[in-house]
């Protein structure tokens, strides 16, 4: 393929993959190269990440906390892949787009790409993966797409945009490892960070979804004590994503005179 009819962004794409996952990467290229977008590999880091310095630790008891079971060694090493492309973004100052090679392209995500270059600096991060049981309301358009902000999270981390700025506050926030990255992530209503999407999504699953699944990740019976704890704590997020909601609400009312993303009249929330 002619590299000069690759389509350039501002933001470097790259795709976390397993070294020795050849049937995955191929999976992840052959879609890239037909989208003619530029990427690289990033090789995925193993379950050794707390042992070898990703974290500063692991903090075990808050991790059943905010998600129901114990940590195992895969999701570590998710994390840690993540993580360490936040740091890249905030170290170079560049927004960067994140995709796992497990994922399926639509034809929209060149166009979906371009759209989130130019939204990036304002927006902060950007889901172009498709999403279950989420809500969101529309808070603007880019033709063809309708920016969504999430009032209810989504899960998984497949494909997404982040800027410098929020990659660097994510870093900051998670030396300590307690929860799997795409809860971590999900909480807007702690970190702070509103969570956009554009749809229609450009990014959803493949059939390599089916042989993903991180081995080990099964919840177990809690002692009656653990599982109160937790059903206070989901509780009060909701409290919070509520409080959260609202805060979000007022900051796009207070800049619909002078925002550069327009304002979408008469928004509807979306999702089940």
């Amino acid at each position: 393929m002619n590299p000069a009819r690759r389509i350039e962004t501002a933001m470097p794409v790259f795709v976390i993959s397993l070294p020795g996952e050849r049937d995955r990467r191929e999976h992840v290229r052959s879609q890239l190269d037909a989208a003619r977008v530029t990427f690289t590999f990033f090789d995925a880091i193993g379950g050794e990440a707390v042992a070898s310095g990703y974290f500063k630790g692991l903090d075990e008891e808050e991790f059943v906390l905010n998600c129901g079971r114990r940590v195992v060694p895969g999701e570590v090493g998710c994390f840690a892949s993540h993580r360490e492309l936040w740091k890249r973004a905030a170290e170079t100052n560049t927004p960067i787009a994140i995709l796992e090679d497990d994922c399926a392209l639509t034809p929209a995500f060149p166009r979906a790409l371009q759209v989130a270059s130019s939204l990036i600096g304002k927006l902060g991060f950007i889901r172009l993966q498709s999403d279950l049981r989420a809500r969101k309301v529309a808070v603007g358009r880019r033709v063809p797409f309708v920016v969504q902000r999430f009032t209810k999270p989504p899960h998984g981390l497949m494909g997404y945009c982040i800027s410098p700025d929020v990659a660097r506050m994510f870093v900051n926030d998670t030396r300590i490892l307690d929860a799997p990255v795409d809860v971590y992530v999900k909480k807007f209503w702690e970190h702070g960070q509103p969570l956009y999407a554009l749809t229609p999504y450009s990014v959803c699953a493949s059939r390599l979804c089916a042989t993903t699944g991180i081995i080990g990740r099964k919840k177990h019976p809690k002692p009656l004590p653990v599982a109160a704890h937790r059903f206070a704590r989901k509780c009060a997020w909701i409290v919070k994503r509520i409080g959260a909601n609202r805060a979000f609400r007022r900051r796009e009312a207070a800049g619909r005179n002078t925002t550069t993303l327009p304002v979408a009249t008469g928004a509807r929330h979306e999702g089940g």
